[in-house]
């Protein structure tokens, strides 16, 4: 896949060159053609391949379904040590079947679903059979310890070397022989090498130190599972108060727009004022789009390969935090000078107030827009909260697979000071400033200028979801593309909808640190 993206920025920057450089006029204008032709069929040969070919949109994440799987274990070892009482701690409040309560065998179910689920869809996936066995294990009964010892023995008998350690290493620590202090070592690097941290590594290392005989490394490793565990149900309690808070404001805001302000009385003035606006006509639109499309696939896919290529993931999270950031950066930035170059030049007007990136807005000053884009986020939260519920219920949805989900997943069980600040800027400062000028301050604005609010609301908020190829979460996104829009339309300032999304997106990173950080 990565021989067609080097042939594309090649002929793409050969093109590009010709464009500014050759001295005929009318050649030059046929050559910038011909690269728009080149670059819409890249982009669509692009899409086409990654939906058709490699089919990973429509397939589920392995690394993504075994974190819910995550979330349903630590939500059981919780309720168990709520259960057992948090204060009385002894060997069989973690580790005996027998003395979890009905709601941890609830979860533990559960999670067994998710990842049985995941493996019929990635049978080739090795880690997801070793989380699976992990927790057939920890069931404590014969025919789910038999159905664990059958993963792992087809583990063992891959080609893949670093498959068949992982399977040999837990069929030793799950086996009913004794291990030695030296086995001891050995297996427990294995464990670290080839499972991330969490619920799955915890409970293989608790069963090592068991069969050892190691008491105090498993007295120790206990007793942090049960902090950890009374931890992240007191942040659960914590999020839930702050969300329902939250919600129940956003809630009042709905209702304040709907029947309080949201009569059409000054419908003819607003209209004049999107009119006023620079008239970009909707070749320039296609133009931006498919410049910026182009630009995402290739430099996103030459960065990602790159960073496999390089082993990059091997030297920390705060490596993978700085390629990410990159990718970003370079897939998504150019989109702002897409728009200048291609709309705002031309025609030669000022870039800000162009995309209406300004602090005073009417009657509205910068603290005023500040307030708004705080009121807009709580907002968010019921309309969202819905959206997620009708698209499980109708749709069938499982939520988002996006694959930079696991990327800050790991940044949040690292708790690598560095990669989550970079996380927090990428996710809560880039994004919202490339994605909110683009479908906000340009194709919605320029929509509005033809169509009105409602077809402008609904084919930029669409858009928007389209772009995030991410069919789990499409209805919540485009719940927040009309959410985004709406409080745009109202202010006529990005300002607002740059602080809802910065919100949204830093809100979300900080609710897998509360659940998945160490």
């Amino acid at each position: 896949m990565i021989a067609p993206f080097v042939y594309w920025l090649t002929a793409f920057i050969l093109l590009g060159l010709a464009c500014l450089f050759y001295p005929d006029s009318r050649w030059r204008a046929n050559l910038r053609r011909a690269m728009l032709i080149f670059v819409s069929s890249f982009v669509f040969w692009a899409l086409v391949y990654s939906i058709g070919v490699q089919g990973r949109i429509s397939r589920s994440t392995p690394v993504i379904d075994s974190d819910r799987a995550e979330v349903m274990l630590k939500l059981g070892t919780a309720f168990n040590v709520l259960e057992k009482g948090w204060l009385q701690r002894g060997r069989d409040a973690f580790s005996s079947p027998k003395s979890k309560d009905a709601s941890a065998k609830k979860f533990q179910q559960e999670a067994r679903k998710i990842l049985r689920d995941s493996i019929n869809e990635n049978p080739e996936s090795a880690e997801l059979r070793a989380k699976l066995a992990i927790l057939l294990y920890d069931f404590g009964d014969a025919k789910n310890s038999a159905e664990a010892t059958t993963l792992l023995n087809e583990l063992v008998h891959r080609r893949d070397q670093k498959d068949q350690l992982l399977g040999k290493a837990l069929l030793q620590v799950y086996g009913l022989s004794k291990l030695s202090a030296e086995d001891e070592l050995k297996l427990q690097t294995v464990l670290e090498s080839r499972l991330q941290k969490g619920w799955y590594r915890d409970a293989a290392e608790l069963q090592l130190f068991s069969v050892v005989e190691d008491k105090p490394r498993y007295e120790q490793l206990h007793s942090r599972l049960e902090d950890k565990a009374a931890g992240m149900l007191l942040n659960a309690v914590y999020l839930i108060v702050f969300a329902i808070a939250a919600g129940l404001i956003g809630l009042i805001v709905i209702a304040v727009q709907l029947f309080l302000f949201g009569g059409r009385r000054a419908a003819a003035e607003e209209d004049s004022q999107w009119r006023s606006g620079p008239d970009w006509n909707l070749k320039t639109v296609y133009i931006v789009f498919v410049s910026w499309l182009g630009t995402q696939i290739a430099c996103g896919s030459l960065i990602q390969w790159a960073t496999k290529a390089g082993g990059l993931a091997s030297y920390g999270p705060l490596a993978v935090a700085v390629s990410t950031a990159a990718s970003y950066a370079f897939s998504n930035l150019p989109a702002l000078f897409y728009i200048y170059w291609f709309a705002c030049r031309p025609l030669n007007v000022k870039y800000k107030e162009s995309i209406r990136l300004v602090a005073h807005s009417g009657k509205l000053g910068p603290v005023s827009l500040v307030f708004t884009g705080l009121a807009t986020w709580c907002a968010a939260i019921p309309v969202v909260a819905l959206a997620c519920w009708l698209g499980s219920k109708l749709l069938g949805a499982q939520g988002s697979s996006n694959p930079i989900i696991s990327l800050v997943l790991d940044a949040a069980r690292s708790s690598n000071s560095g990669a989550i600040l970079l996380f927090f800027l990428t996710l809560g400062v880039l994004a919202p400033l490339c994605e909110e000028s683009l479908f906000r301050g340009f194709l919605y604005g320029s929509l509005r200028k033809r169509f009105g609010v409602g077809i402008s609301l609904l084919v930029s908020a669409s858009l928007f979801a389209a772009a995030h190829l991410d069919p789990g979460a499409v209805v919540p996104l485009l719940c927040l593309g009309l959410v985004f829009g709406y409080v745009f339309e109202r202010t006529r300032s990005l300002v607002p909808s740059m602080i809802a999304h910065g919100l949204w997106n830093s809100g979300s990173f900080s609710i897998m640190l509360l659940v998945f950080g160490s």
